[in-house]
């Protein structure tokens, strides 16, 4: 099985050196944990440093803001876009973005994907297919569960839609939102692997801590490890360990 290395330092120590190829991970967290950096990160280091073209499909924010604070980290999306090694498409799922500003104006080319999740994955595959992408990011999965207030509907929305993207020949990282000690979801379960991001309140301070609760056919280190978001994105510390005894029980939010 071959492997994808994740772009964040210290990450593949605790996974057997990366992600297995055309898996589907996980990425999960509360509100400000770094979900949407670490994706861009993994998305922007293919391309850089390992010549893997990628697709990033945004389900939330719009592109041109998500490409805007992607600057504070020094990733030039705007310019691997012109490059063809990221394409990125706008999938917002619900029903009022005729009242958002329109991407028309936009420097960067940016695809719109119709709502229907079916068309939604056409258009990923297309874009995959174009530019021979290795790598893809979903952000976020969240938007879809949003979308409905029919129970079954949105699972079946979610499992037809992860399903899908398990067909396509590059490793899919997506993010969804756990809100308070919220501990499964579908997303979980269909993903190959789990990645859920803390943040802990701790006397007056906040640690962050990365915890991996499954990685099928990876032999990977289930111990709470702290990260930090830096200058240059998401750095883990694979030899330092969160004790148990040392956090509170409360998730707090943090820094995106």
């Amino acid at each position: 099985m071959g492997r994808v290395k994740s772009a964040i330092p210290g990450l593949d120590e605790l996974i057997e050196g990366g992600y297995i190829e055309n898996d589907v991970i996980l990425i999960t967290g509360g509100p400000g944990a770094g979900k949407t950096t670490f994706g861009i990160q993994y998305l922007v280091g293919g391309a850089v440093n390992f010549n893997e073209p990628g697709v990033l499909v945004v389900m939330e924010e719009t592109p041109s803001r998500l490409i805007r604070d992607s600057w504070r980290f020094g990733w030039d999306i705007e310019k691997l876009v012109v490059q063809k090694k990221i394409r990125i498409i706008y999938a917002n799922p619900f029903k009022y973005t005729r009242f958002v500003k329109t991407q028309e104006s936009s420097t960067v080319s940016i695809i719109a994907a119709n709502k229907n999740t079916g068309d939604i994955f056409k258009q990923i595959q297309a874009e995959v297919e174009a530019i021979k992408a290795k790598r893809l990011f979903v952000d976020s999965i969240t938007s879809l569960k949003l979308s409905s207030d029919n129970p079954e509907e949105i699972r079946q929305v979610v499992s037809e839609f992860i399903k899908n993207l398990e067909y396509l020949d590059c490793t899919t990282l997506m993010t969804s939102e756990i809100y308070g000690r919220e501990s499964f979801s579908v997303e979980e379960y269909l993903s190959s692997g789990v990645i859920r991001l803390h943040v802990f309140r701790v006397g007056g301070g906040r640690v962050r801590a990365i915890e991996i609760l499954k990685m099928r056919g990876v032999k990977h280190d289930d111990t709470l490890h702290p990260y930090e978001i830096q200058e240059k994105g998401i750095l883990v510390h694979s030899t330092e360990t969160v004790m148990n005894d040392e956090i509170s029980i409360f998730e707090t939010a943090g820094a995106r």
